[in-house]
């Protein structure tokens, strides 16, 4: 950034301040006053493409400069993780849907267990009651009655049980088969993350990783925005951000065109400083012609524009000693003026001094 924050373009009506003899009358100027920034030219709807897990680039499908569509495949990228993962996945969904068929070994050893416990309760049942009724007749004792009842009743809780343990093993392996479905679905959904597709319509601006080499999450692999469209992002010093205002205009210039002015205006005023450089973010637009062609990152210079006076009473800069005194020519005295706006070459005088006062360069 320049060693300055605010410049300020003057356009002359007429040219009135003499300098002759380090003396001079202030004149009326056309004033307009501006806000320096400095900063870069960027695709609209530019963002950066970052893979969602690590791998080798197999194959990149688009080239730098190519327009691309939304949903279009940018580049497949290829890991042995991912292949396990997957592999790993449908042998556990292919074991859970086993284990849940009702023919299965798992649930046929079980259905064994329940039909072993019925016939056993069944068949202690079918005793208790020929015991009871030998007891109507005293055909028996108590003590057999007695010892058939709790045999009926132990058959009757392992066959409960037996039952119980089938349904809760039913629905178990049921549920496992419904998780390994989810796993494999996963995972199978995590391969296809490594065919990277376009989130916008666009061009390609970058492609940084070759093929065959090894990425991960943090890596930039493309950048990708509009094909037509650009805005600024401009940094302005802390000191004179409280000055930009939505909608205001802007002129600016860049290096690669330095014949042609062009013009936009303050879309929005970020409200944070950088604490590394102490100045804050300002997005602006600018209008081109499709004649000019523009690469992302090229550098601007911008003065915002935050006021304009017409026909101010200016005098130059250097007739000012002690911030807002001047020498009347003639005299030893010195005069306090009033103060309006400024840059770097003159100073609008408000009060103090007009047309006919000739000053003194101190």
């Amino acid at each position: 950034m320049k060693n300055y924050t605010v410049i300020f373009l003057v356009i002359v009506l007429f040219t009135a301040c003499k300098n002759k003899n380090n003396t001079t009358k202030p004149a009326r100027r056309d004033i307009t006053q501006a806000v320096y920034a400095s900063g870069k030219i960027f695709p609209l709807n530019d963002y950066k493409v970052f893979s969602k897990l690590p791998g080798y680039i197999e194959k990149i499908q688009v080239h730098v400069g190519d327009s691309v569509k939304v949903g279009q495949p940018l580049m497949t990228i290829r890991s042995e993780v991912s292949d396990l993962n997957v592999n790993t996945a449908k042998n556990l969904l292919d074991l859970a849907r086993k284990n849940s068929n009702e023919n299965s070994a798992y649930l046929t050893v079980l259905k064994q267990d329940v039909a072993s416990a019925r016939s056993k309760y069944e068949l202690d049942s079918t005793n208790y009651i020929r015991f009871s009724s030998l007891m109507k007749d005293n055909a028996t004792s108590k003590l057999l009655v007695d010892q058939a009842k709790t045999q009926f009743d132990i058959s009757k809780q392992n066959y409960l049980k037996a039952v119980n343990s089938l349904t809760n093993v039913r629905d178990k392996i049921r549920v496992e088969f419904e998780n390994a479905q989810i796993q494999y679905d996963a995972q199978v959904s995590n391969k296809n993350d490594y065919t990277i597709t376009s989130a916008v319509n666009g061009k390609v601006y970058d492609i940084v990783p070759k093929e065959g080499e090894l990425v991960n999450t943090q890596i930039v692999l493309m950048e990708i925005g509009d094909g037509s469209h650009f805005e600024i992002e401009l940094s302005v010093d802390e000191t004179d951000v409280s000055l930009i205002k939505k909608d205001q205009d802007i002129v600016y210039s860049i290096d690669a065109y330095k014949d042609i002015v062009f013009t936009g205006k303050v879309i929005e005023v970020y409200p944070r400083i950088n604490q590394s450089n102490k100045t804050s973010k300002v997005v602006s637009s600018i209008v081109l012609d499709s004649k000019t062609i523009i690469y992302s990152g090229m550098s601007v210079e911008a003065n915002i524009i935050i006021s304009e006076k017409k026909n101010a009473l200016v005098i130059p800069r250097e007739f000012l000693f002690e911030g807002n005194k001047v020498k009347v020519s003639g005299t030893d005295e010195s005069v306090t003026i009033s103060k309006g706006a400024s840059d770097l070459e003159f100073i609008e005088v408000l009060k103090g001094v007009d047309e006919s006062t000739e000053i003194v360069k101190p």
